[in-house]
């Protein structure tokens, strides 16, 4: 299983890493390797980087788009889709901050459902990072 970070970074942050994704994803990572000590210092760095998440929105949207999957279940936060017939096990839950997808493929549903937002995505433990709307422009 893959565990993507998935976060809405400030427009500013967005037009300067744009083209820049390693030096975006090092930042985020550095952030996470913080000690609890530094947990004041986490916040005010991640606070200029990105942005909430409107967890109403992105709830609805995603609902809206599966609400016929039979794959497909939400509990109030949590997105579930168990494809068996395409093999996909893959669980979104979204948080005020950030979200989070575990997944066993490297290209979930999920992803298309959330394009064209300007998220970056990050899997910190595989070392893989990309702009989600780049996933889909190739």
């Amino acid at each position: 299983m893959r565990k993507f970070y998935i976060f809405n970074i400030n427009n500013e942050f967005r037009i300067l890493n744009r083209n820049n994704e390693y030096d975006l994803f090092r930042q985020m990572e550095s952030i996470k390797k913080l000690s609890k000590d530094e947990f004041y210092i986490a916040i005010k760095i991640f606070n200029t980087l990105a942005s909430t998440i409107n967890i109403n929105n992105i709830n609805n949207e995603v609902f809206n788009q599966n609400r016929d999957n039979d794959f497909y279940t939400k509990y109030r936060n949590i997105h579930m889709i168990n494809n068996y017939y395409k093999d996909e096990e893959s669980k979104l839950t979204i948080n005020k901050t950030y979200m989070i997808l575990e997944t066993n493929k490297p290209k979930s549903s999920f992803f298309k459902y959330l394009k064209n937002k300007g998220l970056f995505v990050c899997d910190f433990e595989n070392k893989d990072y990309f702009w989600l709307d780049n996933l889909y422009s190739s």
